[in-house]
């Protein structure tokens, strides 16, 4: 979850409703054996219940689905050096649902470019890493999330 979370740092996790959960969300769940912190970019309703799709907000693949009863609970807040950051305030609440927003559409585009492009094209195999548009573009995002945590907080 860099820049928003950094390792080590410390966060306090609510429990909720798995009905009431929206976009943006940040949630922690347990997958063999290990927590892992991520953002929520949509639910599934299937016939046995929910799930919930997650991505962490430095990863480009998304997460398997969740089952609600593997989540221990929403983040609630960040503990940051000694500050702490709030995530129920009307401004968290807001920036969380922006960048669950920025990522759902950053997530289909990625999708929507792998089903398009495939694992074999010219234009994969020979275009240096540093060359393809996804590089600046997270350079940007990442500079730009930076900044606004580091205002912040």
């Amino acid at each position: 979850m860099h820049p928003l979370m950094k390792e080590g740092e410390s966060i306090r996790v609510e429990s909720f409703d798995p009905n009431t959960v929206s976009v943006g969300d940040i949630i922690t769940f347990e997958k063999e054996d290990t927590y892992i912190t991520h953002r929520l970019l949509w639910t599934k309703t299937r016939d046995n219940g929910i799930e919930l799709i997650t991505r962490g907000d430095n990863e480009i693949n998304i997460d398997p689905p969740v089952s609600p009863d593997h989540v221990l609970g929403k983040v609630a807040a960040l503990q940051r050096g000694s500050q702490t950051l709030q995530l129920k305030t009307p401004f968290w609440r807001f920036m969380n649902r922006l960048l669950g927003i920025i990522f759902l559409v950053e997530t289909i585009c990625i999708l929507f470019y792998r089903s398009r492009v495939g694992p074999c094209s010219p234009l994969r195999t020979f275009v240096p890493a540093r060359c393809k548009p996804s590089h600046p573009y997270r350079h940007l995002r990442n500079r730009v999330l930076r900044f606004v945590t580091g205002i912040i907080a």
